[in-house]
């Protein structure tokens, strides 16, 4: 019931402010029809040059206004994503022992920081791109989905700062982080579940063979 006069009395709120805006227009017109027709004109005129000279001020400031937000955004989002990527090369290309618990303890800390990050600046897309290649990740046997969840992650990261990806293709990232990122490529076309363990393996045999 008291949904229901709820929304009887918004629709009368709504009839009855349409109904005044509708008598104050009809007065106000009313009134500028007995006006001398010079008169008239020359009130007309006034009112168009003040009424797209404040639109235009009022509009200026507003998309000023937002552009400043969306720099300030993107400038705390870049920090935050290079913050990222530099630890995540640093990680993956450290001759450390991976295995090691102090390095693994700075990892899971410096996640947990980040991520705290992420959910008060991080675009949407992007969170969930990084979410998809955690839960991936977190199965523990790297393969060829846990290379190309990578590269949708950076990709997103790179549609989020305004940038372009329609040039780079399917396994672009992998050459950053892969020895041998082509023979990997083939045998995702092969085998779409290779892992990097089997890749490390077809590596070896043609170093042997070499």
């Amino acid at each position: 019931m008291k949904k229901i006069l709820s929304f009887l009395l918004g629709i009368f709120l709504l009839i009855g402010i349409f109904w005044v805006a509708y008598w104050l227009l009809s007065e106000i017109w009313g009134q500028f029809k007995s006006l001398d027709t010079n008169v008239a004109v020359a009130a007309l005129t006034a009112f168009t040059t003040v009424t797209v000279s404040t639109l235009t001020v009022v509009l200026g400031k507003y998309y000023e206004r937002k552009k400043d937000i969306e720099a300030h955004y993107r400038q705390k989002k870049t920090e935050i994503y290079d913050e990222f990527l530099k630890e995540f090369f640093k990680a993956f290309y450290s001759e450390a022992d991976k295995d090691d618990e102090a390095d693994q303890k700075s990892m899971i800390d410096f996640l947990r920081e980040w991520q705290r990050k992420m959910v008060l600046w991080g675009g949407q897309n992007v969170l969930m791109k990084y979410i998809k290649w955690m839960t991936h990740l977190k199965k523990g046997n790297p393969d060829a989905a846990t290379i190309f969840l990578m590269e949708d992650f950076f990709r997103e990261i790179r549609k989020d700062l305004g940038h372009k990806n329609n040039k780079l293709e399917k396994g672009t990232f992998a050459h950053l982080i892969l020895q041998n990122a082509e023979i990997f490529l083939e045998m995702a076309k092969k085998n779409p579940n290779v892992t990097l363990a089997e890749l490390a393996e077809a590596e070896n045999e043609l170093q042997s063979i070499g």
